[in-house]
């Protein structure tokens, strides 16, 4: 039986301040047989938790089943079989604590951590889970519990004392209106006889509440190196509280440190403020998305663009982003997306929830921000995020930054029927499908080329020109970096087409050409000999009233890559911006130009045209017949694109058929279908199939039903076909390679004289 114990620990410092215990060994171990295990599983934890010393580590080192780590929350899962020998009984729960146990301390002052210490390893109690059933999957039956353990203040900051570790908790309201205040910094300081220390800050949540964390070091040292001596007294605290922009809320005397519930504070403190947010104290701005975003090619992917900023400030509630199209449309709708507290994306967040200074306020999800932009954005790719924080006392701070798109999309998605599923991929063969698993593929004959060359949206740049370019290369060619400065012609290729949009067409200025032509994949025709524009009529119902919208856009006119002989190709696209900045895209491509081989050389050795009989004499006295089982002999192949490669689709063989047809009838019955090259890739032979004449006698013909066999003692004509083809997309993928051959018979159902 399998058993499953999820857990969490924290630790209270005071009151209902705490912190979970993030990043902390738990261990478990078998309970002792000779103690009282009934007595300690009903044991109240305060009676129990206790510091391991090193001669019980050392007696407890056999009876180890486990371990396991705190997530970041303090949970934590111990997973127990018959593994580990366990059958459900009590076991002891240890953590243990060392120098690295709590990175979620804020450090203010690096220069001054805690003395190293530890590990040390603390017992908490011997638990007896009440396990109850329950069940992953058909093949993991388990038991399953929880159970959470709070380390009460007395033992957590003792443990705490132990590393020299101080901790602030505390809470800020608003004198007035006893709300809570967030997005304020706390400062604290501990009275000197010489020079006050600076021991660190905290921001307070929405709710008002804030932790400092310092260490023994940040109030023990003197100014004096050879003075270096730790008090064994706490610190002497006051306190400074700032709103967001720096605005002074309360700046307690020096001396209130003196004070009785303020001197030789312990390692875990509690206090309480109000202060008075001023009209204005809000702090928001924003600092990224700004200027030009490349969106790397796939301008429709998934893609979180950050945006950074800061939302604070006295008496913060919750802060909202708006993101809007040319400053005009909102287009916020499934494209905001805002961080939780560790900056990472949240859509379950309606509003911004916590105080961020300088860090990650949300995210835009860019797919959905250019599906609601639409068709809008050929016209503009310019975006406004904005900011909106509020107050408790209805104060509002607003701010805006615009950015804008660079939506280049450079690619080739399709060649002669064949489709590159990942277009990023410079190493990806194109296949028979859009699907990463789908089966490469080969082309043949005349191939179109369809993919994206469009440019535009920062610096006003436009597609000038584009060129698709080959070369046969076993796929070594690697793709330029764009922005390079690249010949293919220099380089080997062989041109396919080029359009230069400078050179302008008819009424249309260069200009007009370069902003409407843009070719968008991934169905967009790119392979062309030239372009005429097109006026394309859209139609919208604003309140049910029709508007229509007429758009030129560019379109290319159609041309195929007139493919040569068999082999790799690779194929390159390159397209060049207004501002002299190039894009590429290679693509590798199987070509296949080689026709399959179909002949039927002869059939139980007889040439065609010949007499058939169905049967032979079994004996000499010719009293018996049997009916004859006659090779069909001949070839069905294809060559291999790579002479020595035979794995697809280098072997890009499909299938031959041989089928048979009588004289006077519509249409041919099949009687062999087979994969498999003759001669075989690697073992010689003819044979096609092996005929068992007996299938074509019959007892009777139904009238008026075409019929392939024969009667006894009935002679007619057959043609026997062989069909061959292969895999080649050709003509875009409206053929394949394929060839066939007759072999006309006159069959005898009677025996051979």
């Amino acid at each position: 039986m399998n058993y499953s114990l999820k857990g969490n620990l924290r630790g209270f410092y005071c009151g209902d301040c705490f912190d979970f215990l993030y990043n902390t060994k738990i261990r478990v171990y078998a309970a002792d047989p000779k103690t009282n295990l009934a007595a300690l599983a009903v044991s109240r934890e305060k009676e129990t938790f206790h510091q391991r010393s090193e001669d019980e580590l050392k007696s407890l080192s056999d009876r180890l089943l486990l371990e396991t780590m705190t997530d970041e929350s303090g949970n934590f899962t111990l997973e127990l079989s018959e593994k580990q020998k366990y059958e459900g009984g009590a076991f002891d729960i240890d953590f243990v604590c060392g120098t690295g146990w709590a990175p979620s301390l804020h450090r203010p002052d690096p220069n001054r951590p805690p003395k190293p210490g530890g590990p040390v390893q603390f017992h908490i109690t011997t638990l007896q889970p009440l396990w109850k059933e329950g069940q992953n999957n058909e093949n993991d039956r388990r038991l399953s519990a929880y159970w959470e353990y709070a380390i009460p203040y007395k033992f957590w900051c003792w443990i705490l004392r132990l590393f020299r570790w101080y901790v602030v908790c505390g809470n800020v309201r608003d004198c007035k209106g006893d709300f809570p205040v967030g997005g304020v910094k706390v400062f604290a300081y501990d009275v000197d006889l010489i020079q006050d220390d600076y021991l660190g800050y905290g921001i307070t949540d929405l709710n008002g509440n804030f932790k400092i964390y310092y260490s023994e070091a940040a109030f023990s040292k003197t100014i004096f190196n050879w003075l270096n001596v730790e008090w064994p007294a706490g610190p002497d605290l006051y306190f400074r509280i700032e709103a967001g922009d720096g605005t002074v809320l309360l700046n307690e005397n020096r001396q209130r440190g003196h004070d009785r519930d303020r001197t030789n504070a312990p390692n875990c403190f509690c206090v309480n403020f109000c202060v008075e947010c001023p009209k204005g104290s809000l702090v928001c701005d924003l600092t990224a998305p700004s200027g030009c975003i490349d969106d790397n090619t796939k301008l429709l992917e998934d893609k979180y663009l950050a945006v950074i900023g800061t939302a604070s400030g006295c008496g913060m509630v919750d802060y909202d982003l708006q993101l809007l199209w040319n400053g005009t449309k909102d287009v916020s709708s499934g494209a905001i997306i805002y961080s939780n507290f560790s900056g990472n994306p949240d859509p379950a967040l309606l509003h911004g929830n916590h105080s961020v200074m300088g860090g990650n306020l949300g995210f835009i999800l860019m797919s959905k921000a250019i599906e609601n932009a639409g068709s809008d954005l050929i016209t503009s790719t310019s975006f406004e995020v904005r900011l909106t924080v509020h107050g408790s006392n209805k104060s509002v701070c607003t701010s805006a930054l615009l950015f804008r798109i660079k939506a280049s999309e450079v690619y080739i998605k399709n060649i002669g029927g064949r489709v590159a599923h990942d277009v990023v991929n410079p190493g990806e063969q194109l296949r028979i499908a859009d699907a990463a698993g789908a089966e490469i593929g080969a082309i043949g004959m005349g191939a179109g080329i369809w993919g994206a060359a469009r440019v535009f949206g920062c610096l006003n740049q436009k597609i000038n020109d584009y060129g698709i370019y080959f070369i046969k290369d076993d796929f070594v060619t690697p793709q330029p970096a764009n922005g390079a400065a690249y010949d293919p012609l220099a380089n080997g290729f062989t041109t396919i087409c080029n359009v230069d949009f400078g050179a302008g067409f008819s009424t249309f200025t260069p200009d007009q050409l370069r902003q409407w032509n843009v070719l968008q994949g991934p169905n967009a025709l790119i392979s062309n000999n030239g372009f005429y524009t097109y006026i394309d009529v859209i139609t919208l119902y604003i309140g049910g009233i029709p508007f229509v919208l007429q758009i030129p856009e560019g379109l290319v006119a159609g041309m195929s890559w007139n493919t040569g002989p068999s082999g790799r190709y690779s194929v390159l696209l390159k397209v060049t911006d207004t501002n002299g900045f190039s894009y590429y895209d290679i693509q590798r491509v199987w070509v296949d130009n080689e026709l399959p081989t179909a002949a039927i050389y002869n059939i139980g050795s007889l040439p065609p045209c010949s007499d058939l009989y169905t049967k032979t004499w079994v004996d000499p006295g010719k009293t018996i017949s049997k009916f004859k089982v006659l090779d069909i002999n001949g070839m069905a192949f294809d060559p291999l694109i790579i002479g020595t490669d035979l794995n697809n689709p280098s072997d890009n063989f499909n299938f031959y058929q041989l089928t048979i047809k009588k004289q006077g009838l519509a249409g041919p019955e099949v009687i062999h279908t087979s994969n498999v090259t003759v001669p075989g890739r690697a073992l010689p032979g003819t044979n096609l199939f092996t005929f068992d004449l007996s299938w074509l006698e019959t007892n009777a013909h139904v009238p008026g039903v075409p019929d392939n066999k024969l009667l006894p003692d009935e002679t007619c004509a057959y043609i026997f076909s062989l069909w061959v083809q292969d895999k080649t997309a050709l003509n875009n993928a409206t053929d394949v390679h394929h060839t066939h051959f007759d072999f006309p018979v006159k069959i005898i159902n009677s025996v051979e004289p």
